[in-house]
């Protein structure tokens, strides 16, 4: 649930955290906009400092949508507005600015800059967003379970297309076939779960969940 809004302690936390994780749309999206990768990283990071300072979040409510929607919509009314230079947060203020190093950033960002529009860039790099930190996680439960190398050798197949081998890998791991194919769904099975706890975390309210997972399948497969 998008509940990153408000003076709480714990919330505050929240859109920190929601901000550190989904800088890289913005990121592209301004790359695509045309911003050299000087100008789009400067942008990204003023702008994302100023959210915070202002909790401007804390105006968003069930009725005003997704997080990837109100993010997008004040990132172009800020660099409209030329509010990357604002004195407060030139002096610093009392929130620090996010960090983006920017190899990583043309890094992470360079497939997407192919897309037809700065739109649709952000919406590819956002549904990126979201399948990576879905992975993650699940490489992070996999591994507190002491099957970190189990799950490295299975991650190949956890896209839904069976595209490995798994005589070849049931062989190196000592496993018979059915096995790997069964640990394999498993695995598909929670990373759709983490998916969606990851959209329910950028939506408004809990009926938001299916359209954003859907809206972000159609993005996905253009």
């Amino acid at each position: 649930m998008l509940n990153a809004g408000g003076n709480l302690p714990q919330n505050a936390l929240a859109l920190n955290r929601l901000c550190g994780a989904y800088w890289a749309p913005l990121y592209a999206y301004l790359r695509r906009q045309g911003h050299t990768p000087h100008n789009a990283q400067d942008l990204t990071q003023g702008f994302l400092a100023r959210v915070i300072a202002r909790d401007d979040l804390g105006t968003v409510g069930p009725e005003k949508g997704r997080f990837r929607t109100f993010l997008l919509t004040a990132l172009r009314n800020f660099t409209i507005k030329r509010a990357l230079y604002d004195k407060a947060l030139k002096r610093g203020g009392s929130h620090p600015s996010l960090s983006i190093d920017p190899e990583e950033a043309e890094r992470l960002c360079g497939p997407d800059l192919n897309s037809e529009s700065a739109e649709l860039a952000y919406d590819r790099r956002w549904c990126r967003t979201i399948l990576a930190h879905a992975f993650q996680r699940l490489r992070d439960e996999q591994s507190a379970r002491g099957r970190l190398s189990l799950f490295e050798s299975l991650a190949p197949f956890l896209d839904g297309a069976d595209s490995g081998d798994y005589e070849a890998v049931s062989k190196r791991l000592g496993l018979n076939p059915g096995t790997v194919a069964v640990t394999v769904h498993r695995l598909r099975s929670r990373l759709r779960e983490l998916v969606r706890a990851e959209v329910a975390q950028t939506v408004a309210s809990s009926s938001q969940v299916e359209e954003e997972l859907k809206y972000l399948m159609d993005v996905w497969q253009r």
